[in-house]
């Protein structure tokens, strides 16, 4: 029977292109997804690391910011005072975290911010401010500060919507240090366009609050801006909030509860003599003031006081009558005398002019004459400064004297005079190396009970070697001018310095010359003296390095020898050279003490204890200690190579040697053996030769017997 066949099925022709389009769209799902994964990584990844940031307590990162820029130098404020707070705008399209798309930005606002997750004005948490606007919208005065109002507590809902997607990096201004008025939000400055790379500088007129803690503040800017889409129109209004840096400074600190201590804006009567006038003519003096601040001091007035100082005193120049007055000596003829200046700028001297006429029964002497300064620290801002100064006037009034009190000839021994001493110094730093510059806080007092001293100078001398001076003054300037000093009072004094750098280490002094005047004693001299340390700074060097071998195998040893010079001028003790290293055993060298210009000498055996990996460097620590038993280190090293051990080799190269011997002895063992057989085989060919011709006589001889 035929065999039965079976058919085979054919297949359906495939459709390449849907299969394609499958492919396509699980690629395509399979992608979006990935994406959207890789996505929601980074986000997570971003909030983790953005909850991780530290929140500062005062002082705030600013590398975060796009915008707002930090001042090269940190701005300075004081407690109660105007401040212009300084604000520079920009981008690069680097830095930052919210870089704008585009190579522009429009419609820049600037302002500081009202933001109240950021303005904390008392001990409560960001972002419980008051949620009420406590402006007046209605007001024409209040209305700017309304809207600057809603406009920032908007931008802190926001804020705080971001801050809660961790897409904000947590700050803490700490308490907010400018006071909050109706004016200081309303402040703007504005720009059409700021191009990437371009920067504007805007300056906010501010007052630091009297409640404020000195210290650093960052402080909250908001800038609006709109981002450019195409030529049509904008991609919409946007707003960020970044800090800046400022640091509050204290006007200055209480030492007793009767006493306040400044940093005072000027200083009185600099480069001139005591005014001088007579009793009969009209006295025209002026007062010079400098400008001390490192900034320009607007709408500068300057109030004479019609009364002596409360704490200062009429110093008599001779016995005056009963009748005599010793309080204002000039007559009242204007209801004030102040004196304005419009600006004065940092280190300007201003003098401030005044013709007076002197009392009739105005007593002889010297006069305290107060004078109030008062000053603004931005053009239109408030006065927050009233400074006292007092500068002397001499009044002379013959018609005053009684005649018949009157001091006899000028004698040292009776007359008396104001005793002024040295109460305290330091320095800072409070140890002097030579060479280096520091800052004198000198203390004078007037130990007498009742004697005042005016018109004082003090100079400063310092000791000489090498003929040249130890201590030199910073500017040149060595003298000080201190217009009185109550009997029982003192004066601090503050003179930056410079050690020389080429003396010897020890004390050297610093006479303080004094010149000044007592009632009684005109132009009295005294000095007083200071004895103050320099120290030198310890040098040396080494020289003269000495590796034998340069390369050791490990177990083997390596001498090395350098010499320690002294090249300052201190003696070095207990100098100690120690050597560490992976490649060697650690090791040291006890040096002793090395005089300056001296060479201390090295001398030490390392071992190898593992093969070099390096360079082949090793460090050398040399320890050492000054005179007083502090320790000091210096580094240098040298170049050792440590290998790997080298038995093997060593074996192999036995087995060579021996090998090498071996042949050798075979080769003469060789030829001797042959030379030998020679021998041998001559004498052998020698004897048969010998004993064949034998035989052949024997056989000659037998025949002829028979």
């Amino acid at each position: 029977m035929p065999k039965s066949t079976q058919q085979t099925p054919t297949k359906s022709p495939v459709n390449y292109k849907n299969r394609k389009a499958r492919l396509m769209t699980r690629f395509c799902t399979r992608y979006n997804f990935l994406r959207k994964f890789c996505l929601f990584l980074s986000m997570l990844l971003l909030c983790i690391l953005f909850a991780a940031i530290p929140a500062r307590a005062a002082y705030v990162d600013t590398n975060l910011n796009t915008f707002i820029h930090d001042a090269e130098d940190t701005q300075i404020g004081y407690i109660g005072q105007d401040m212009q707070f300084h604000v520079r705008i920009g981008y690069n399209g680097v830095n930052g975290l919210y870089n704008p798309p585009t190579e522009s930005i429009n419609n820049v606002r600037v302002r500081l911010s009202n933001d109240q997750n950021y303005l904390v004005t008392s001990e409560s948490k960001a972002g419980t401010g008051p949620k009420n606007n406590p402006y007046d919208a209605d007001s024409d005065d209040e209305s700017a500060a309304h809207d600057a109002y809603e406009e920032g507590w908007k931008a802190g809902i926001k804020r705080a919507y971001n801050a809660s997607l961790g897409l904000t990096y947590p700050i803490d201004g700490g308490k907010y240090p400018f006071e909050i008025n109706a004016s200081v939000f309303s402040q703007e400055q504005s720009r059409k366009s700021l191009k990437k790379g371009e920067y504007m500088d805007v300056i906010f007129n501010v007052t630091i609050r009297s409640d404020a803690e000195p210290g650093y503040y960052g402080i909250p800017v908001t800038i609006w801006y709109d981002i450019p889409s195409n030529s049509t129109g904008n991609f919409g209004s946007l707003l960020k909030t970044e800090f800046v840096n400022v640091y509050i400074r204290s006007q200055g600190e209480v030492k007793d509860p009767k006493t306040t201590t400044y940093d005072r804006a000027f200083a009185i009567g600099e480069n001139q003599q005591t005014p001088q006038g007579r009793y009969g003519t009209v006295m025209n003096y002026g007062v010079n003031f400098r400008n001390t601040t490192d900034r320009t001091l607007y709408d500068v007035k300057v109030a004479m006081s019609t009364s002596l100082p409360e704490d200062q005193a009429m110093q008599p120049t001779a016995n005056a009558k009963a009748s005599a007055e010793r309080a204002f000596p000039f007559e009242i003829s204007q209801s004030n005398y102040d004196q304005t200046f419009t600006e004065i700028a940092s280190g300007q001297t201003i003098t401030a002019p005044y013709s007076m006429t002197i009392k009739r029964n105005a007593a002889p002497g010297y006069y305290p004459i107060l004078y109030i300064v008062s000053y603004k620290q931005t053009p239109g801002g408030t006065v927050t400064n009233e400074e006292r100064y007092t500068n002397f006037v001499k009044i002379d009034n013959d018609g005053m004297i009684d005649q018949d009190s009157i001091l006899g000839e000028f004698s040292e021994n009776n007359r008396t005079k104001a005793r002024l001493i040295v109460q305290s110094f330091h320095t800072d730093p409070e140890v002097i190396y030579a060479g280096q510059p520091f800052t004198l806080y000198l203390t004078m007092a007037n130990a007498s009970q009742d004697i005042n001293a005016s018109n004082i100078l003090f100079s400063l001398e310092s000791e000489k070697a090498n003929n040249s001076a130890v201590f030199n003054i910073a500017g040149g300037a060595n003298s000080i001018v201190v217009n009185q000093l109550a009997a029982g009072k003192s004066k601090d004094l503050t003179i930056s310095m410079v050690a020389s750098a080429g003396v010897d280490p020890r004390s050297y002094t610093i006479t303080v010359n004094e010149k000044y005047d007592s009632p009684q004693f005109k132009n009295a001299s005294e000095k007083v003296t200071l004895d103050i340390n320099v120290n030198q700074v310890s040098r040396l060097s080494c020289s003269n390095f000495s590796i034998t071998p340069e390369s050791v195998s490990v177990g083997n040893q390596a001498d090395i020898m350098f010499g320690i010079n002294n090249t300052g001028k201190v003696t070095l003790y207990n100098v100690e050279a120690v050597f560490e290293a992976d490649s060697i055993g650690s090791t040291s060298s006890y040096v002793g003490n090395i005089k300056p210009g001296e060479t201390g000498n090295v001398d030490v055996m390392v071992t190898g204890t593992a093969p070099t990996n390096d360079d082949g460097k090793i460090p050398v620590t040399i320890k050492y200690e000054d005179v007083n038993g502090n320790p000091f280190t210096s580094e240098t090293s040298v170049n050792l190579y440590v290998t790997e051990p080298v038995e093997e080799d060593y074996n192999n190269m036995n087995d060579d040697t021996n090998s090498s011997g071996q042949n050798k002895a075979g080769w003469l063992n060789l030829k001797t053996g042959i030379g030998a057989l020679v021998i041998l085989g001559a004498a052998g060919f020698g004897f048969y030769t010998f004993k064949k011709k034998h035989r052949k006589k024997d056989e000659l001889n037998n025949d002829e017997i028979i």
